[in-house]
């Protein structure tokens, strides 16, 4: 490819980048105007979270990048047979992409870090990303059907989400890579058709590479990630809960695959302003007011990212260490 076309490639990237910025911060202005909600209002809501607890969200954070380490080095293992890449790089090298993940989207912000991080190792940075790549694609793919067992959970009732499920879990290995083809081949679809072919081209490769994978592996990251997820929706659930006390979190529980699902697109940033307007409409559906709710929505995402500044040092110089 010639300087031009790379420069040109660049340029529309970052462009990509500042839009999807531009417009998770217009739809969250869009949502606190719409809401009533004020600066005063979300100080207030904060104020319910005390000190001593951030200790215990930045152990949380921590618990949910190391994971998410683990995952791609298990990867690197049986994609490239290449086990050199110690716990704490890898840590080190997922805490900066998801730092990164806060301004741009985090399915482009993290294979890059952890594909510069790889370079060190001896690892090709297309080689580094592809992997990374391939266990974001899994995660999404056990999101939705997270998400899928909510929505059936709501509209069908417990018995008719359980026998589904069940079902799903029967034929869970002889389906799974078929679905990740299809899967593949439909994001692929809808890329051309909304014509954002760049975005959805990197996640159908993800799946594609997925499907080429033995299904021990699969069933050993999938594992990982509804570990992971599970550990995600107690960690938001419960913040919730402590900034409105008296909540039912059932319902919080049943909505959150969703609502992380759509915070997933990956032209927003940390799913800027989707995810607080889906979280404003969850707690809309409990009876509480719209500015209370989106004061909440807002004052989530503020300690959720407080917690991990506070946890980002501590994963940063594992991986220094373990370079030293």
């Amino acid at each position: 490819m010639s300087d031009a076309s790379n420069t040109t490639t660049r340029g529309k990237r970052i462009r990509w980048m500042l839009a999807g910025l531009l417009s998770g911060l217009a739809l969250l202005v869009v949502l606190l105007q719409a809401s009533g909600a004020t600066p005063s209002g979300i100080l207030r809501t904060l104020g319910a979270i005390h000190w001593p607890f951030y200790a215990l969200i930045m152990a949380g954070q921590s618990v949910m990048v190391l994971i998410a380490a683990l995952k791609w080095r298990i990867v690197l293992s049986e994609t490239l047979n290449y086990k050199a890449i110690s716990l704490g790089a890898a840590t080190s090298a997922t805490a900066t992409g998801t730092l990164l993940g806060q301004v741009l989207s985090i399915q482009i912000s993290v294979p890059i870090v952890r594909a510069w991080v790889a370079r060190k190792y001896g690892i090709g940075a297309h080689a580094a990303a592809g992997t990374s790549l391939f266990e974001q694609s899994l995660e999404l793919l056990t999101l939705g059907l997270a998400a899928l067992t909510g929505v059936l959970l709501v509209t069908f009732g417990p018995v008719v989400a359980g026998i589904v499920m069940l079902a799903l879990l029967l034929v869970w290995v002889p389906i799974l890579k078929p679905t990740l083809r299809f899967s593949s081949q439909a994001v692929r679809a809808i890329g051309k058709f909304l014509r954002i072919g760049s975005a959805t081209t990197i996640l159908a490769d993800g799946l594609n590479q997925a499907a080429d994978q033995s299904p021990a592996v699969l069933q050993k990251l999938i594992g990982l990630s509804v570990l992971r997820y599970a550990l995600i929706a107690v960690f938001n659930v419960g913040i919730v809960m402590m900034l409105l006390p008296g909540l039912d979190p059932l319902p919080l529980f049943v909505a959150y695959p969703l609502i992380l699902l759509l915070s997933s697109v990956p032209f927003l940033p940390a799913g800027l302003g989707v995810a607080e307007v889906t979280w404003t409409s969850a707690l809309l559906l409990q009876g509480i007011d719209a500015a209370t709710a989106a004061e909440t929505a807002v004052s989530l995402r503020i300690v959720s990212f407080g917690g991990f500044l506070l946890a980002y040092p501590f994963l940063l110089l594992m991986g220094r260490k373990t370079r030293q």
